[in-house]
């Protein structure tokens, strides 16, 4: 027997409605009372926080947000009606501010506010596959956290990283989880004065993920000139392939962002013969994404001169500097995509990997130990600065960092027989 089937919960309900006039009213607050109890079927007395915090998720799985909290409104007025007939029992639903909200915030993950901050989030986020893999990350977590952002605390974040390990997934993964995480609650926090992000990340102690092997080798001169030798430049894919290894020799741009190279990014005017380029939204924080300008010259600037100067295509300011490639079948040839030039649409950095895997194939590079990927190109470039001398300031501009730190993890000098530090030592000599 519930509560309410008790003579003193029937009287109790009864005092309580009389409160509001008009019998719709009445009807909906008596069935969401007995909507309560019905699936609640306890005493008064073993009424917890705990219990309506579970009624709340099970509100959850079917119901919105705007109708939680309605359901739950309509409760509070009742159980602190209880309090004040009732000697000795206290509504556990508490009288603090911000206590209706944790127990509505169940469904916050279905809620209409989550979706809009969600798409708001992903329209800054520049990659597609980082938005899909993000966005579910973000999902997710809120899905097994039941709480708002404003709700959460350190511990359900420890516990959410227990949940994970529990499950067997990989340190790597949970990394990236907790990273998706924690950039949604700083755009918030960036979006709203009254929000602190709750996660102090560095208390985690999550294992960082080891980088790419690319991050730790690099091309030596011979295999670099043996790579520009391969593409075909004869052909238009050639040339358009010639020119973005160069581009990623020589100044070492991620692969996602020689994809998103525009006509726009171009300077209309070449000074002393060179060309500026301007490399935007670069990988960092929301609001500090730094754009950079790249100077081509030299055998770069032939390059890419070759390409945009052979190929054919009507350029508009949102036209990607380069295209994909279909084979026809009634000139048994790769022409240019001419569907990607009307939609505007970019290389993807799937095809980026498969140039630079092709043509190392092609160049005859033996990878050895090593993962010679397009970041494997990026380092190359780097460690080409630092060899020449060039500041690590200058180096950090060109590559986009935001730290320093970053940096460094590409420029370390190999020491080699020809090069080493005992041939510099003043006491070696």
């Amino acid at each position: 027997m519930n509560y309410l089937e008790t003579d003193q919960g029937q009287k109790l309900l009864k005092q309580f409605l009389k409160k509001y006039e008009g019998k719709g009213t009445q009807k909906v607050y008596r069935s969401e009372i007995n909507q309560f109890f019905k699936w609640y079927g306890g005493t008064l007395e073993a009424l917890t926080r705990a219990v309506f915090e579970k009624y709340g998720k099970h509100l959850a799985e079917t119901t919105g947000a705007q109708t939680v909290k309605r359901k739950f409104s309509i409760l509070n007025r009742f159980f602190k009606f209880i309090t004040s007939q009732v000697k000795g029992f206290t509504s556990p639903i508490g009288k603090k501010h911000g206590d209706m909200q944790s127990f509505q915030s169940a469904c916050y993950a279905e809620s209409g506010t989550f979706k809009r901050n969600l798409e708001q989030w992903k329209d800054i986020l520049i990659q597609p596959s980082t938005k899909e893999t993000y966005t579910i990350n973000v999902r997710l977590f809120f899905n097994w956290a039941g709480k708002t952002p404003g709700d959460l605390t350190q511990a359900d974040f420890n516990q959410y990283r227990k949940y994970l390990s529990d499950k067997g997934q990989k340190p790597s993964t949970i990394w990236n989880k907790f990273i998706s995480v924690n950039r949604f609650l700083i755009f918030l926090a960036e979006k709203n004065r009254n929000f602190k992000n709750p996660l102090e990340f560095a208390k985690l102690k999550l294992a960082r993920p080891q980088k790419d092997a690319g991050y730790h080798n690099v091309l030596t001169y011979s295999e670099v000139k043996a790579l520009m030798k391969a593409p075909d430049k004869r052909t238009l894919i050639g040339k358009r392939d010639h020119a973005i290894l160069m581009l990623m020799t020589v100044y070492g741009p991620r692969a996602g962002e020689v994809c998103n190279l525009r006509w726009k990014d171009i300077e209309p005017e070449r000074v002393n013969g060179q060309q500026k380029i301007w490399i935007r939204d670069r990988k960092g924080r929301a609001g500090n994404r730094k754009t950079t300008a790249f100077i081509l010259n030299g055998k770069l600037l032939q390059a890419w001169d070759d390409w945009l100067e052979n190929n054919d295509i009507h350029y508009d300011d949102n036209t990607p500097v380069f295209i994909g490639f279909r084979w026809d079948r009634k000139t048994r040839s790769l022409e240019i995509n001419q569907h990607q030039i009307r939609k505007q649409k970019p290389l993807t950095v799937t095809t980026i990997e498969n140039i630079v895997n092709k043509y190392i194939e092609q160049a005859g590079i033996s990878p050895g130990s090593r993962v010679l990927s397009p970041h494997a190109l990026r380092h190359t470039a780097f460690t080409e600065m630092s060899g020449s001398g060039e500041p690590i300031a200058v180096i950090k501009y060109i590559a986009g960092h935001e730290d320093a730190n970053t940096t460094m993890l590409y420029t370390y000098h190999n020491q080699g027989y020809d090069d080493n530090i005992a041939f510099k030592s003043r006491f070696n000599k």
